[in-house]
């Protein structure tokens, strides 16, 4: 089997925990609309959840992991496993309590942070009172997650993509249970869903530990603190996240903006963005997030063993993948997106209103979608060979684009402005990444991306074309039974997919097969 394959293999078996944990996400934002819809309690609860959320990707799942997998790839490429698990277990606890000062720090100047990162709320009281409370009862949050980020990347580099891509479900299982047993008994339901945000974070960190233990892991600390921090491992992560953070900073300070301006706009903005955000996750989330959390400890491997050309034809291959997923599910998205926000959230509190507020900012989404996964692939490129600083630059020249055009685009456009901002200022940083790496490295194979690219495009065209007669005929045919709505858009993303998955196999292309084999238990055995 090519390394390729496996590739694409275990990204399969990632893909089926990622869908899994997609499918309860849904059902927990489906309740969270049922419960706040668009509202106050809605915008204060997602701008709470929000700021947490920041620091977890810039220290937890975002720079450090970065720094720490190609690091910790170095230690188990050697036969010391004792040297292995003493840096392991030194890295832990000086995460812990790195983590635990921001948590602090985070509780005492929540009001500063709320305030940064959506001013707008500061002149309605209620609404800014209760977002406050929210993010400092949340904020512990961080801990766990940052932790479980790292267990995370250990269990990666070992080989095991399953188990930590299963844990967001226990994060959506809980808080889709404080929302049925809890909310229903409070006066103010986004009380039960803080309460499950904290209770998640916590059970994704006690999940997978058992798992790392088994490999060899000791959470005991064996060390003092000097010490830890004199270790050559522990010093690299830092020099090598100190320019990671920097970058992820800048991608904090993107959403940091579009959460501000949305603050601004009418009520319900920052509620629309979400909702319309995590459809466009769900076509992400499948698939291309799983490859691109696979594909960090094979590009480590290859560039640590100095093997461009292998590293090249891997980010290429990935490429390859995420444009065959991406693009169809793009136009798909574009084409069905009233149905498909409609049948995900059009209940409780939220209306038709929210429907087409939420569609308008899904169609600028979608148009970036092939461009949020590309450099989802692009960036562990130079992670790989502990290049975090140029990543961090092109970041920083995103920003500069994104600023430049967020505020012109959401005074004409309102939030939809702000979405389009987003893919815009993604196809730049893919486009400067792809010219980056190629002008080091070459893009030596990048030709064999044509005809399947032609393949695709055509099998995507073919799609389209019928994606909305499709729709109106399945409208027809459920209607007055139960669900109709949602049997009618279930049996129209059926067709389409299978309409497009067909077409590509009849042009000959071999990522139909690669899929399959990866998804198929059937087709894996063979």
């Amino acid at each position: 089997m090519t390394d390729q394959h496996r590739l694409v293999r275990s990204a399969g078996v990632m893909s089926f925990m990622t869908l899994l944990s997609r499918i309860f996400g849904y059902l927990r934002d489906n309740l969270l609309a049922q419960a706040l819809g668009a509202s106050r309690s809605a915008d204060a609860f997602i701008i709470a959840f929000r700021i947490p959320n920041l620091f977890r990707r810039l220290v937890g799942e975002g720079a450090f992991t970065a720094a720490f997998i190609p690091t910790l790839s170095e230690y188990a490429r050697g036969d010391d496993k004792r040297a292995l698990w003493r840096f392991v277990g030194m890295t832990f606890w000086i995460m812990a309590l790195i983590l635990m000062v921001i948590t602090a720090a985070g509780v005492i100047f929540s009001p500063l942070m709320v305030r940064v990162l959506a001013y707008g709320f500061a002149g309605i009281e209620d609404k800014w009172d209760l977002t406050v409370a929210l993010n400092r009862m949340m904020f512990p949050y961080l801990l766990f997650i940052g932790l479980a980020a790292l267990v995370q990347g250990v269990l990666n580099v070992h080989g095991s993509f399953g188990v930590p891509a299963f844990t967001p479900v226990l994060l959506n299982l809980s808080i889709i249970g404080a929302a049925l047993f809890l909310a229903p008994s409070m006066e103010e339901p986004a009380w039960a869903f803080a309460w499950g945000v904290l209770l998640g974070g916590l059970l994704q960190l006690g999940f997978q530990m058992p798992f790392v233990m088994r490999l060899g892991m000791a959470f005991r600390p064996r060390f003092r603190l000097s010490e830890g921090l004199r270790d050559p491992g522990v010093r690299q992560i830092g020099r090598l996240m100190i320019p990671g953070l920097f970058g992820m900073g800048i991608v904090q300070f993107t959403i940091l903006v579009d959460s501000l301006f949305a603050s601004l706009l009418p009520e319900g903005s920052v509620s629309a963005l979400y909702y319309s955000g995590r459809v466009n996750e769900l076509a992400l989330g499948g698939f291309v997030i799983s490859l691109s959390t696979v594909i960090l400890p094979s590009l480590s491997r290859y560039a640590s063993q100095g093997r461009i050309d292998d590293l090249r034809a891997m980010l290429i291959y990935g490429l390859r993948v995420v444009g065959f997923i991406t693009i169809p599910a793009a136009l798909g998205l574009i084409i069905l997106r009233e149905r498909i926000i409609s049948v995900l959230f059009e209940r409780g509190r939220f209306g038709p209103g929210d429907t087409q507020l939420a569609s308008q900012a899904l169609l600028y989404y979608a148009v970036g979608l092939f461009s949020f996964a590309a450099v989802k692939i692009l960036a562990p490129a130079f992670f790989s060979q502990k290049d975090t600083r140029t990543p961090a630059i092109i970041a920083a020249w995103t920003l500069g684009l994104h600023v430049c055009i967020v505020w012109p685009l959401s005074r004409v456009m309102a939030h939809a402005g702000i979405a389009l901002a987003d893919s815009l200022s993604a196809t730049f940083n893919m486009i400067a990444l792809l010219a980056v790496f190629g002008r080091r490295h070459g893009l030596q194979g990048a030709e064999k991306l044509n005809v399947p690219a032609i393949r695709l495009v055509t099998a995507s065209i073919v799609m389209a074309v019928l994606a909305l007669p499709v729709a109106r005929w399945s409208e027809r045919l459920f209607a007055g039974m139960p669900l109709a709505s949602a049997l009618a858009l279930g049996a129209t993303i059926t067709f389409c997919t299978a309409t497009y998955f067909l077409v590509c196999h009849a042009l000959g292309s071999t990522e139909t097969r690669e899929i399959a084999g990866a998804i198929l238990p059937w087709r894996r055995a063979r």
